[in-house]
């Protein structure tokens, strides 16, 4: 699988094959924790789908640009509030709901879209 990249003025982010540790590691600006990264990526790729559809297969979630910003926005969330969330006042950050409200419909569409061509 080819791995197509958008680079901008502070990070380069996959956008085809989603959200990736090393990808993570830049956006954090922090160095190891492979493990950890990997597992909360996964719980916040698995949350997203969750509240959207998770009869839609989850390449086609990592191809959008919003779905892979929701992941980080969770994960970057999660990372920086470990052993403070019990403290929180919020379950989750508004601009993760932002993303998933924003990727709910067009998501759905493109794959209703592309099953009747």
């Amino acid at each position: 699988m080819s791995e197509t990249t958008e680079t901008t003025a502070t990070t380069t982010v996959a956008t085809t094959s989603g959200v990736t540790v090393a990808d993570m590691q830049e956006y954090l600006s922090v160095d190891e924790q492979d493990d950890l990264l990997a597992t909360l990526i996964s719980m916040a790729e698995t949350d997203v789908i969750s509240k959207i559809d998770d009869s839609i297969d989850a390449s086609v979630y990592r191809a959008n640009d919003l779905f892979n910003q929701a992941v980080r926005t969770l994960v970057d969330f999660t990372y920086n509030s470990r052993g403070g969330l019990s403290d929180s006042e919020l379950a989750y950050p508004p601009a993760y709901l932002y993303f998933i409200n924003s990727i709910k419909y067009r998501i759905k569409s493109e794959v209703d879209d592309e099953t009747e061509s």
